[in-house]
């Protein structure tokens, strides 16, 4: 007759490495989850300064416009999403110049962009680095 071995024992001597290995698991899934978030994160700002500028844009092709008027419609929208410390840069034609030099049927485009830094919903963290920006163009009225 066969006796029975006793594999409770090897199965009680396990929780220790369960434990363990749910820690390594656990962690690992945490910072995917929170890299996942992050560039999220990134993608979201990369649109928001995106309408910045079209709405900058949307002001500089006005025929009364100025530099001025395209950087308070931009610190606007920018301010009314959260986000601050944008800079932005006007060029009329593909030469950085002031939009009220621009004559009928010129193109206007409107650069905004942010350090990834300032973007950034987590702490001390590095996944975004460089810069974020968003771009418009229309042609004067």
């Amino acid at each position: 007759m066969i006796t029975p071995t006793r594999i409770e024992s090897k199965v009680g001597s396990r929780h220790g490495a369960t434990a363990v290995e749910f820690a390594v698991a656990i962690s690992i899934f945490i910072i995917l989850v929170l890299g996942i978030v992050e560039i999220g994160r990134g993608f979201m700002v990369t649109h928001l300064l995106a309408n910045a500028a079209r709405n900058g844009c949307r002001t500089g092709i006005l025929a009364s416009s100025s530099n001025t008027d395209v950087n308070s419609a931009v610190d606007t929208t920018l301010t009314n999403e959260g986000l601050s410390g944008a800079t932005t840069t006007i060029k009329v034609n593909g030469v950085v110049a002031d939009v009220s030099t621009a004559q009928s049927g010129d193109q206007i485009t409107v650069v905004v962009s942010l350090p990834a830094s300032k973007a950034t919903w987590l702490p001390g963290a590095h996944i975004l680095t460089g810069n974020l920006s968003g771009e418009f163009a229309l042609r004067r009225e």
